[in-house]
C-alpha cells in the first residue's frame, strides 16, 4: 500500500510541474536507507572486551564480531550488494546507500556469500563494494578461495572459581557454500534518524547464538572451526544459531 502511495504523490507533483519552468520545480532529494547491527547479550548492549556469563557459567569476553550480509533485496528490488558487519572496525554500521523506505518494507539476503561470487576474484568488485578485497580484508581466505561468512572470536573462562583466567579462546571463521543461511525480515519500520536519511536497526542477540533452545553451543568442548570438513557439523551449527540471533527490534 506505501508503495502506491509513494508512486501516487510522485505522479501528481509531475503533473503539477507541467506547465512550469524548470526552475519552478524542485528536484527531489536523494533518500538514504542504512542498516545497523546491534550485539546485546542478556538483554543489555554488548561490548567487545566486555566480561559476561554465559549459562554454564564462563565468563566470555568476545573480542570479534564480524559477518557478511549478501544481496540484499526487497522481492526484485535489488537495495545492495554487500554489506560487512565488523563491530571491532565499523562499530554497529553495517552499510549506507540510496534507496526509499517504501520500497523495501521487506528485505531478504544471505547470511554469507552466495556460490557464485563466493568463488569470484575479490580484486574485481567494485572498490566501494564490500566484496572487494580491499574491504573484506581479513573475511577472504587467501588460502582457501572464498569469504568467511561470520567470524565469532572470544577468550573465556571456563573454571567457575573466584580466579579470572580467560585462557580459553574459542575461534569460529566460518564459510563453505554449504553452511549459507538465507534471512528474511519483513514488515520493517525504517527510522527517520535525518532528512532524508532512514535507518534499519538489527538486534544480535549472543546468548541466542550460544543458545536458542533448539541449539547450543558450549564453549568448553565447541571452540574451533575453520570450516575444515571434520569440523562440518559445528561450522554449521554456528551459521544456524548466528543466524537465529539476528532480529528486528
Amino acid at each position: 500500500m506505501l508503495r502506491y502511495f509513494y508512486a501516487l504523490i510522485v505522479v501528481l507533483s509531475l503533473i503539477s510541474c507541467k506547465d512550469d519552468s524548470v526552475e519552478n520545480c524542485p528536484t527531489p532529494q536523494e533518500k538514504y536507507l542504512s542498516m545497523t547491527i546491534n550485539p546485546e547479550f542478556n538483554g543489555q548492549e554488548l561490548f567487545l572486551d566486555q566480561t559476561v556469563t554465559s549459562s554454564e557459567g564462563y565468563l566470555i569476553q568476545f573480542t570479534e564480531l564480524k559477518c557478511f550480509l549478501e544481496d540484499i533485496r526487497s522481492y526484485e528490488n535489488l537495495l545492495i550488494d554487500a554489506g560487512l558487519f565488523d563491530y571491532r572496525a565499523k562499530g554497529v554500521d553495517v552499510f549506507r546507500t540510496p534507496g526509499d523506505p517504501a520500497a523495501f518494507d521487506s528485505l531478504n539476503f544471505n547470511l554469507g556469500v552466495r556460490s557464485d561470487l563466493n568463488h569470484s576474484d575479490p580484486t574485481l568488485f567494485p572498490t566501494n563494494s564490500d566484496l572487494n578485497i580491499i574491504n573484506a580484508n581479513d573475511m577472504h581466505w587467501d588460502w582457501n578461495p572464498g569469504y568467511i561468512f561470520v567470524k565469532v572470536e572470544a577468550r573465556v573462562d571456563t573454571i567457575p572459581d573466584t580466579i579470572e583466567n580467560y585462557d580459553h579462546n574459542v575461534v569460529f571463521h566460518v564459510g563453505g557454500d554449504v553452511n549459507l543461511q538465507d534471512i528474511s525480515l519483513n514488515n520493517l519500520q525504517w527510522n527517520l534518524i535525518a532528512e532524508n536519511e532512514y535507518q534499519l536497526d538489527l538486534k544480535l542477540d549472543m546468548e541466542k547464538f550460544l543458545n536458542d533452545g533448539n541449539q547450543s553451543i558450549d564453549l568448553r568442548t565447541e571452540h574451533t572451526s575453520h570450516s575444515a570438513p571434520n569440523q562440518a557439523p559445528l561450522s554449521l551449527k554456528i551459521m544456524q544459531l548466528f543466524k537465529s540471533a539476528i532480529s528486528t527490534y
